[in-house]
């Protein structure tokens, strides 16, 4: 079983990671802003674009900070659901997960 150190400082590194999009992102959206009306449809679209993005990130930072809560309560990799320990193998594909296979697929 992985050390539990070593999941909590691959979820710190993506949470900084993560930190570090949504402030590019951020600063994209102030770079955006322009006077010429014939760039406004074009700008709108690319605000959805960037606004999308940015949901995701925040609902994926969101999922990293709770996952970092169940690491610091010992109730990481214990499916929310059923009470079995999540696999491994899916916590290092999805650290975030809350779910084992069988939970997240039923």
């Amino acid at each position: 079983m992985e050390d539990r150190q070593t999941q909590r400082d691959e979820l710190t590194r993506q949470r900084d990671e993560i930190g570090r999009r949504i402030r590019q992102l951020e600063h994209r959206e102030r770079r955006e802003t322009g006077d010429d009306q014939t760039d406004n449809a074009h700008e709108w679209e690319n605000a959805d674009v960037r606004d999308a993005e940015l949901a995701e990130a925040m609902d994926e930072l969101q999922g990293i900070d709770e996952a970092l809560k169940r690491i610091a309560q010992g109730t990481y990799g214990i499916c929310e659901r059923c009470g079995e320990p999540i696999a491994e193998a899916r916590l290092e594909a999805l650290p975030a997960a809350v779910l084992c296979i069988a939970c997240a697929e039923g």
